[in-house]
């Protein structure tokens, strides 16, 4: 959580040092005109606080996700899947700059032609921030894409032993829960904004500029969604497999001839059910569990219904 506030801090100071350059540059209007615009319509301190602070706790925790794989899996089990591919995929450096490149690009020219309310250094300003933010969630949105493959891969493992047991997988589930559900804040509070924002549309494609400003929740909703639900699916096959060898295991056990026939089917069944019952407790796709992205589709069909 604190790392949420650091990232409001992070944007608010962006936000009162740009206005202290503006000051010092151009005035006091041109600096009260930004600071108004960035806390105000664009909302742009809030959006880039909540990315800016997704990003720090992605970023930071980003050996969670392969540590927990990796303490449950044998290296020899993990090297017959796509495992440690995705993971360099994961971890490249060169991918990550690549995509939010692509994005910074693209966010830029779409805002150019929405054109920001202001002229000079203050729509400099005003674009680095907007910009950041484009390329933030592309670290962010990148991150969880190649967590759920890596997550993906383990099917293809032969699980041996009761994972289930001590829930070894399950902080993935929270990890990838919690970076998904701050994602779909920002993009909602981002388009939401932006969407609305008094941009000058005086570009030569006029106002149909304003439609590309909903292209971060058309590209976020799909995944979002998805890493909503994924992980989930994915430990409840792996947990199946779990609770299989722990029947194996007990029928084993119970193959020393010590007890009737009947008493062995009623322990193995009384073990099925009980491991079944609690799996689908803990991993059910209710509504109460699902993240707020149904709202990113509400946030996209919105400014149609408004008009």
């Amino acid at each position: 959580m604190w790392l949420l506030f650091i990232g409001f801090a992070i944007s608010l100071a962006y936000g009162l040092c740009s206005a202290a350059l503006l000051y010092g540059v151009t005035g006091r209007t041109d600096a009260q005109k930004f600071l108004v615009m960035y806390i105000g319509p664009f909302y742009t301190l809030v959006s880039l606080g909540l990315i800016v602070g997704t990003t720090l706790i992605v970023g930071l925790s980003q050996n969670l996700i392969p540590e927990a794989i990796e303490a449950a899996f044998t290296e020899a089990e993990l090297s017959t899947t796509a495992y440690f591919e995705n993971k360099r995929k994961y971890f490249s450096l060169q991918r990550t700059l690549t995509f939010a490149t692509e994005f910074i690009v693209i966010g830029f020219i779409i805002l150019t032609y929405c054109h920001f309310p202001f002229s000079g250094l203050a729509e400099v300003l005003m674009m680095i921030a907007a910009c950041a933010q484009w390329a933030l969630a592309s670290y962010v949105g990148r991150k969880l894409r190649y967590a759920g493959m890596m997550l993906y891969s383990l099917l293809a493992v032969n699980v041996s032993r009761n994972l289930f047991k001590e829930r070894e997988l399950d902080i993935i589930n929270t990890a990838v829960h919690i970076a998904s559900t701050l994602t779909i804040l920002f993009v909602y509070i981002h388009v939401r904004s932006y969407y609305g924002g008094p941009f000058l549309y005086d570009r030569f494609i006029g106002r149909s500029a304003q439609v590309l400003l909903l292209l971060p929740a058309v590209l976020a909703t799909p995944v979002l969604l998805m890493f909503s639900f994924f992980p989930r699916e994915v430990l409840r096959q792996i947990y199946d497999k779990s609770i299989d060898v722990e029947i194996r295991s007990v029928q084993d056990l119970l193959s020393d001839g010590t007890l009737s026939v009947l008493e062995k089917k009623l322990r193995l069944m009384e073990l099925d059910k009980m491991y079944r019952e609690e799996l689908r407790y803990s991993l059910q796709l209710t509504l109460s569990d699902l993240p707020i992205g149904v709202t990113i589709l509400i946030m996209v069909a919105e400014p149609f219904i408004r008009n």
